[in-house]
């Protein structure tokens, strides 16, 4: 069985830093982005199975890196990604929704735990 590769894409070094040790724990590939462009270049180049991208960066945010892997091919089309953000609006909902994510979680309400049994769900279906 080949392991399963994860993208985090996140500018707060700390938390990059621990979700990535987080998910190798679980035998994970983990993969390090620092913003938006640097995570559309891993992203195309590694095609993980799994991205996992915070929402508020600069200059690319989230968002536009994952409208930019949608638009890139069969692979970005369909590539499961989890955006946390600490955006809790409707309007911040109705962006998220156009681009087809697995998941969204608030930062704030969401432990670094949930985050990681939210990928380990994901990626079981598919197998």
């Amino acid at each position: 069985m080949t392991e399963q590769s994860i993208l985090v894409v996140e500018d707060s070094e700390a938390l990059k830093k621990v979700l990535a040790e987080m998910l190798r724990n679980e035998k994970y590939i983990a993969y390090e982005a620092g913003g938006g462009e640097e995570g559309m270049r891993l992203a195309l180049e590694k095609k993980p199975d799994l991205i996992i991208t915070d929402v508020v960066m600069f200059p690319m945010d989230g968002l536009e890196m994952t409208k930019q892997i949608r638009q890139s091919g069969d692979w970005g089309k369909g590539v499961h990604i989890i955006a946390l953000t600490n955006q809790n609006s409707a309007e911040e909902e109705g962006r998220l929704t156009e681009l087809n994510l697995t998941a969204y979680l608030i930062k704030a309400d969401t432990s670094l735990e949930e985050v990681v049994n939210q990928v380990k769900a994901v990626l079981k279906k598919k197998k």
